[in-house]
């Protein structure tokens, strides 16, 4: 099914165009032949905004709730990084020294944050985070590190979701939201400790470019961490999942969003993206050091990590 401005279809002529494009503009796709389309700004934004209020309920269908524990463990491991705060601040409480605010605040860009699944968990897993002693001991001090993460999101309606859900939870102190894409981010360089992306860069237009972008606005020193679909390390969890992804998937986004072209773009955003070693190599040629990458249920996502070189 090609997938229209209005996300439904079959439409044979618009299939036609594209079966025998060669360098023409489809409802915002630039395509050189159809079996090698890429998105433009414009259409990914449309196709998020399209799905923004039941978003967050079919990533439970479609993931069956397994998303959920991707998204823990990969938080928890963005702020295990800043333990060592908590350790400078109980050193200075324990010899009356006052520290620099800004130095106990962990700065952090959720980008393509979208509805703020992991910005939430952000701030609650750094918020949870112990005063420990050298003993191991929990110390009671009146100030711990503080999270103040930016969600920058295309998607006005995906960030309108975020801070409805943001509210409820009582963490609009801690939680800024921007429209904007990765590509052209409109922020200072050299302003975040961490840059997280959940599943969100294989929607850039360009990956290239967000990703020199991240590599730009990171302090020195600071780290990229990002939750990816990537290549499937068992032969039968992938067909099951291949079967799961071109059936169930856009079945659900029109049966439960009205949208299944919609989903039927996302499935092909996964098939596309590179597989673990191949983006390993795209966050080097960004300039990322020390870059690793470690899989989750074998594969079907896997956690990159890299860093900006101190200077």
């Amino acid at each position: 099914m090609l997938i229209t401005r209005g996300f439904v279809g079959p439409n044979i002529r618009n299939l036609a165009n594209a079966l025998t494009c060669k360098e023409k503009n489809l409802f915002g796709m630039q395509c050189s032949r159809f079996s090698d389309m890429s998105y433009s700004t414009e259409f990914i934004r449309s196709v998020f905004s399209r799905v923004a209020n039941k978003y967050d309920l079919m990533n439970d269908l479609m993931s069956l709730g397994i998303h959920r524990i991707w998204k823990d463990i990969f938080a928890k491991e963005a702020i295990s990084g800043f333990e060592h705060l908590n350790g400078e601040i109980l050193k200075g409480a324990i010899l009356a020294q006052p520290i620099d605010e800004d130095k106990t605040t962990i700065r952090i860009l959720d980008l393509a944050g979208g509805t703020g699944d992991v910005a939430f968990r952000l701030v609650q897993f750094a918020n949870d985070l112990q005063v420990l002693d050298n003993e191991n001991r929990c110390v009671h001090v009146p100030k711990k590190a503080t999270p103040k993460v930016l969600v920058l999101d295309p998607s006005e309606e995906m960030i309108g979701v975020g801070k409805s859900k943001c509210a409820n939870l009582g963490l609009c102190d801690y939680i800024d939201w921007q429209v904007g894409c990765a590509e052209e981010m409109k922020l200072a360089s050299d302003t975040f400790d961490l840059v997280t992306v959940a599943f969100g860069v294989r929607n850039f237009s360009d990956v290239d470019a967000g990703l020199a972008q991240c590599y730009r606005v990171l302090k020195p020193g600071g780290k990229i961490l990002i939750l990816e679909f990537s290549k499937c390390q068992s032969n039968l969890l992938s067909a099951l999942y291949d079967c799961w992804s071109n059936v169930a998937i856009p079945f659900l986004g029109e049966a439960v969003a009205g949208n299944g072209g919609a989903y039927k773009y996302l499935v092909d955003s996964i098939r596309k993206f590179p597989n673990q070693h191949d983006f390993a190599k795209r966050m080097q040629a960004a300039g990322f050091d020390l870059v690793s990458h470690y899989n989750l249920t074998r594969g079907i996502v896997a956690v990159h990590s890299g860093f900006k070189r101190t200077r």
